[in-house]
């Protein structure tokens, strides 16, 4: 055998030894945890193209963090990635994590100038960015229209406290991303702002003192959106939720994919 023929031959052995990259133990967490003072998010996404699958991922962490907090703040970070090639495309898993301190302050800010002091740009540009891959910019382009956009009923339950925390969420994004000059202080665009949300925040206020387990629960927007959709079909008519996908992305799951290795 000459020498050509058997160096080929070593390369197609050596890679029919290769193995899977290890998939970390991370990835099996919840959507989401708590972890000495930090929320942490994790999402995940099945797409065909891996940079696709990675800001699906990253922005489904990032939508969750912001329902949470308001919108995603300074102090925000990311954690882990991790991307895995599989015969149905691309597998990708972030995690996002926050401290609870920086997301109490982001929930609590009221005034469009704070807003915008406290918000995180590269966030909630990427947030933006993944909203536009699913179709969603029209509709948050309405979000500050009142008429469009009626504040949520008083809290009853989780479907109710997750959809007014997403409306609330979509009103402080128009803001943060509004233009120079918009959101003056004192301004009427700004009274109608703080009209909108205050009504609405103080309810979920309440409902999260009354809850506590909301502080430690797994829950979180993208986990709850369905359910939200179910039972209030015409809310999401207005933008305080993302439009629906061309293409359904898929959560990926860590179990999943060891079964599969595992047959």
């Amino acid at each position: 055998m000459g020498r050509p023929a058997a160096l080929s031959l070593f390369l197609i052995l050596l890679g029919g030894c290769a193995t899977a990259p290890a998939i970390p133990e991370w990835t099996s967490d919840p959507a989401r945890t708590g972890d000495n003072g930090y929320i942490v998010y994790t999402g995940s996404a099945l797409e065909a193209r891996s940079d696709e699958a990675q800001l699906a991922a990253e922005g489904t962490a990032i939508q969750d963090l912001a329902n949470e907090c308001s919108f995603a703040p300074k102090g925000a970070r990311v954690e882990n990635h991790f991307l895995l090639k599989t015969k149905d495309g691309y597998e990708a898993y972030a995690q996002v994590a926050v401290d609870y301190h920086t997301c109490t302050a982001a929930q609590q800010a009221v005034a469009p100038d704070e807003i915008k002091q406290l918000a995180s740009a590269p966030f909630m540009e990427e947030l933006k960015r993944y909203q536009d891959s699913i179709g969603a910019s029209a509709q948050l382009a309405a979000a500050g229209d009142s008429a469009q956009n009626p504040a949520p009923a008083a809290m009853k339950d989780d479907e109710d406290f997750f959809l007014a925390r997403q409306y609330v969420a979509s009103q402080k994004q128009v803001v943060i991303l509004a233009g120079p000059g918009a959101y003056a202080p004192e301004s009427a665009q700004t009274r109608v702002f703080i009209d909108n949300v205050t009504p609405v925040i103080r309810p979920i206020r309440v409902y999260y003192e009354q809850n506590p387990r909301l502080a430690t629960a797994s829950t979180t927007w993208s986990t709850m959106e369905t359910r939200v959709r179910r039972r209030y079909p015409r809310a999401f008519r207005a933008a305080v939720v993302r439009a629906r996908r061309r293409r359904p992305v898929r959560r990926a799951r860590r179990g999943k994919r060891r079964r599969r290795d595992e047959d």
